[in-house]
């Protein structure tokens, strides 16, 4: 299999501003003319207008003139699959049909992004389409002029399956200042939908009954260390934020709420939509220091490594090669993951379980994927159009999404698939290609065709609900060094904490908080209040 290199520049040089409309195709791909309508042998009615078809590939998509065949360049986060050449052509060539192009997908590893993302984008390197997201460089790359505004205009025009099919508040949630630089999956991200993914081997080895409870887990974790040699019960990683959304964010009904890249604030959803005073400073409250010593016990019972912080396999990979008895993810990483390891060791006999069953369900923010046009690319328009086919057309989608039919995955019909016998060449059902597309009007469910979803996917998904917060997004332009401060404090101590590798919990917990303080917490939280407070008025007009 290639290998495709970042291509990242020795010499970093400055990006310059490029307003959308000068640059790349705007001013080339206009309306197709009547000789290329009259010349072309058949049209096809489709979502996006008339796609005229010539012998090879489409002469117009939407309006506009595709007759210039391009190249484009696409990044991804995510680790490459064993079948992504293989997938890659398959999607070329109904790109080729289309939209009379073609993708050259570059996968930047999980384990690297936090240090290549932003250097490629400022390398300069000709780049059509890169994945992005609150959790990946949005707010801070579109701040700084990486990413070309995406307009109403623009989403009419080079988008028009996107424009009729795609949740408005996606694009609203997006803004930053007014304008938005992504186009976010159509699938809303859901808060507290957090299933573990255990060795069911084990747990009917130690005689556990079904894991429905932290405390049940925890029975499961500590049966695993006292008599498992080489296995972890969960061999945590890094900060382990996935263990901390389960255990600390869904557990306790906390709704996060967007702050740049951190988990300061957020609020105990009961039942109502939150006012202004309801918002906490998430590491000031009672349950997140009851969070911490339960992680500090965990840690002392040798559930995972003293050295979890420095460990760079992730806990994804140490669930697939054996060396974890569990995973924290969510669901679709961890659903993926169960296929893989049915697939290799069935006598594993992986199992997703529920252990904070009746906890709220609300329905998140849209930005937690999402792909972006870099100012730099020169072929912006295609790109969009290429983004709206791969989220809206059934046949790329499916390529994105599952991979080859009849090799990773076999749809049983048009709207359930089972796994193919080259399932573990490919993450069937969350290939990092498609992460940004997920559009929830084309998902299909795993399983023969009349069959309803998993139990626990009917218990994490079904009753999602929507809230008000999801909406709001917070400006940091006034308090970009505070939050420079906090970040560097919290990368220091919050890992520690949340695998509970420190001595003195309550201690190390005040000295967080001080030191957050002094970089200027009350004023971060004056600002993000004043802001959401204008937010809720405003939706009140």
């Amino acid at each position: 299999m290639k290998r495709k290199a970042l291509g990242v520049l020795l010499s970093i040089m400055m990006l310059g501003t490029c307003v959308f409309t000068g640059c790349g195709e705007g001013g080339s791909e206009g309306p197709a003319s009547g000789s290329q309508a009259a010349d072309t042998a058949e049209s096809t009615e489709t979502a996006a207008g008339t796609v005229q078809a010539g012998s090879e590939a489409a002469l117009e998509y939407g309006g506009n003139d595709i007759s210039e065949h391009k190249e484009l360049v696409m990044y991804v986060i995510g680790d490459e699959p064993v079948a992504a050449d293989e997938v890659e052509e398959a999607l070329n060539a109904k790109l080729e049909e289309k939209l009379n192009c073609t993708v050259d997908i570059n996968y930047i590893a999980l384990s690297d992004y936090t240090q290549k993302y932003s250097l490629l984008l400022a390398s300069g390197e000709n780049i059509d389409i890169i994945y992005t997201s609150t959790w990946a460089f949005y707010n801070e790359e579109a701040t700084k002029g990486a990413f070309a505004e995406i307009t109403d205009e623009l989403l009419q025009k080079y988008m028009p399956q996107t424009a009729a099919g795609e949740d408005s508040m996606a694009f609203e949630q997006a803004k930053i200042n007014g304008k938005c630089y992504m186009i976010p999956k159509n699938s809303p991200y859901v808060n507290n939908a957090m299933p573990v993914l255990i060795r069911g081997d084990l747990r009917e080895k130690y005689g556990i009954d079904k894991i429905d409870s932290v405390e049940k887990l925890e029975e499961y974790f500590t049966a695993v260390a006292e008599n498992e040699e080489g296995i972890y019960p969960y061999a945590a990683a890094g900060d382990a934020v996935e263990m901390s959304m389960n255990l600390f964010q869904s557990r306790n009904n906390l709704v996060p709420m967007s702050c740049g890249s951190g988990k300061y604030f957020g609020y105990f959803y009961q039942g109502k939509d939150p006012a202004a005073e309801d918002v906490v400073w998430q590491y000031g409250t009672d349950e997140y220091l009851e969070y911490c010593k339960l992680m500090k016990s965990w840690a002392d019972k040798g559930f995972w490594s003293k050295n979890a912080v420095s460990n760079t396999t992730s806990p994804l990979d140490a669930f697939q090669n054996g060396t974890s008895a569990a995973l924290f993810w969510n669901l679709d990483t961890c659903e993926s993951a169960k296929n893989v390891v049915d697939s290799e060791h069935p006598e594993w006999k992986a199992e997703l379980v529920n252990v904070t069953p009746g906890v709220v369900h609300v329905k998140g923010v849209y930005t937690g994927d999402g792909f972006a046009i870099p100012a730099v690319s020169e072929n912006q328009d295609r790109a969009l159009m290429v983004l709206d086919v791969l989220k809206f057309d059934k046949e790329c989608y499916d390529i994105c999404r599952y991979g080859i039919e009849g090799s990773t995955f076999n749809a049983t019909s048009d709207t359930t698939y089972t796994l193919g016998d080259e399932q573990a060449n490919y993450a069937v059902g969350n290939a990092p290609v498609s992460w940004g597309l997920k559009n929830d009007v084309l998902e299909r469910i795993q399983g023969e065709a009349g069959t309803t979803q998993s139990e626990i996917r009917q218990e994490l998904m079904g009753d999602a609900i929507s809230e008000v917060t999801s909406g709001f997004i917070f400006d940091d332009s006034s308090v970009k060094s505070e939050l420079a401060a906090m970040n560097e404090v919290c990368s220091q101590y919050v890992p520690l904490l949340e695998l509970g590798l420190v001595d003195d919990v309550e201690g190390t917990l005040a000295e967080l908080n001080s030191k957050c303080e002094t970089a200027g917490a009350e004023k971060l939280k004056e600002e993000f209040i004043s802001q959401f407070t204008a937010y809720l008025e405003g939706l009140e007009k």
